[in-house]
């Protein structure tokens, strides 16, 4: 018996979604359907990609030791600087300091000494002769009698109310201070004249 196209449509196998067997759309070929998945790098670029990024960690703490060691060698050049200039300035220091005594000395002959006395004049010339040494490597009397009390500059050792000053004022000077360049040697002894209590 001959088959019609409707007996050869009814024989072909019907499509279906999978679900309870029912038809379903066929799925369209294109590029959505066939949509490929990304690829990998391949290894040699990943290990080359670790490599690089190693390499600039390396670089960057290399740059950061850099900075500290030139920082370091910085400070340590100005602390070297600094103490050699403190060396040249302060190199005389304890000869100052021993020969004070001798000129405190010299001063006290002079002050106690007879008036008219020739041997009064050469001694005068001789101590004038010490201050001058003493200025020319930097030793300078401190400014005392009349200045406010400086702890830092000035050692009281008696003190006295005076209605003439509104705070305490060195009002003598017992022993004279020095300093070289701005260190003290030694603080002047003074007597202090404080104001008096309201």
């Amino acid at each position: 018996m001959t088959e019609t196209p409707r007996d050869a449509a009814r024989d072909q196998p019907k499509r279906t979604n999978g679900i309870d067997g029912e038809p379903g759309p066929a799925r369209a070929a294109g590029p959505q359907a066939a949509a490929a998945e990304p690829e990998a790098a391949p290894p040699e670029e990943l290990a080359a990609e670790r490599e690089i990024e190693d390499l600039r960690r390396a670089l960057e703490e290399r740059d950061a030791q850099y900075l500290r060691l030139a920082a370091d060698f910085e400070n340590f050049r100005r602390r070297a600087a600094q103490e050699s200039l403190d060396r040249a300035q302060y190199a005389a220091e304890n000869a100052a300091v021993a020969l004070l005594p001798v000129l405190d000395n010299l001063q006290r002959a002079i002050q106690h000494a007879p008036e008219g006395d020739p041997m009064v004049d050469g001694v005068r010339m001789v101590a004038k002769q010490f201050v001058d040494s003493l200025r020319s490597i930097g030793v300078t009397p401190i400014e005392a009698e009349g200045q406010p009390f400086d702890p830092s500059l000035h050692e009281a050792i008696a003190g006295e109310e005076s209605p003439e000053v509104d705070r305490d004022t060195v009002a003598a000077v017992l022993q004279p201070g020095y300093r070289l360049h701005d260190r003290v040697l030694r603080p002047a002894l003074v007597r202090v004249a404080h104001p008096v209590a309201g």
